[in-house]
């Protein structure tokens, strides 16, 4: 489509409940807690929720004409659904304040130098890059994806001595996998794993 998210259903939300404000919370951080990598292709507009939820992704591909932005404050409110929260983890209290507080839009290159976006691509390349991507990704072990990714989840809030003690246990762990072993193996062969998630 044209644009990724215009974001919530505004005249829907004088009459949602707190149930569902908290159930669309933990919806939108799925991403987050889904195993495999995921990735959100953001063209166009990616406003409100539909930031949040690219937010709680592993990778961001922009486009020059995309355009993030957090606007609850022109309703009077605050972003629901962990936004701001992911969004200063990312670029810091400075910018997040900018973006939040005057519902400042940013466009590609800017999410891109700021770190908010993984890759920025020409318009009509965002299909192909976000195939590209996948492709890349796929071709590396499920199972050592899987422990980068929730590594790097769980230790975000850590120090460092616990992060690198950690990373130390899950490297051993992968030491003996299946797929290690078939990863060096390869490499000594000079030929493609073929990795299976073990």
């Amino acid at each position: 489509g044209k644009h990724f998210s215009s974001g919530g259903y505004i005249m829907g939300f004088l009459e949602a409940t707190p149930e569902h404000v908290s159930k669309l919370a933990w919806n939108v951080a799925a991403p987050a807690r889904c195993a495999k990598p995921v990735i959100a292709a953001n063209r166009g507009y990616c406003f409100g929720v539909g930031f949040e939820l690219s937010l709680a992704c592993d990778f961001r591909l922009v486009t020059e004409t995309t355009q993030y932005a957090l606007p609850e404050q022109k309703l009077g409110q605050i972003p629901g659904s962990g936004g701001s929260a992911r969004l200063q983890k990312i670029v810091g209290i400075t910018r997040t304040k900018d973006i939040v507080m005057r519902s400042r839009r940013i466009k590609g290159q800017q999410a891109y130098d700021w770190g908010i976006a993984t890759e920025i691509v020409a318009d009509g390349e965002l299909e192909a890059a976000t195939d590209a991507l996948v492709k890349e990704l796929v071709g590396f072990s499920p199972l050592a994806q899987r422990t980068a990714k929730k590594l790097l989840n769980d230790t975000e809030d850590s120090s460092l001595a616990i992060a690198i003690e950690l990373e130390g246990h899950c490297y051993s762990r992968l030491r003996s996998s299946e797929d290690f072993a078939e990863g060096v193996k390869a490499f000594h062969e000079k030929r493609v794993p073929v990795f299976k998630g073990l």
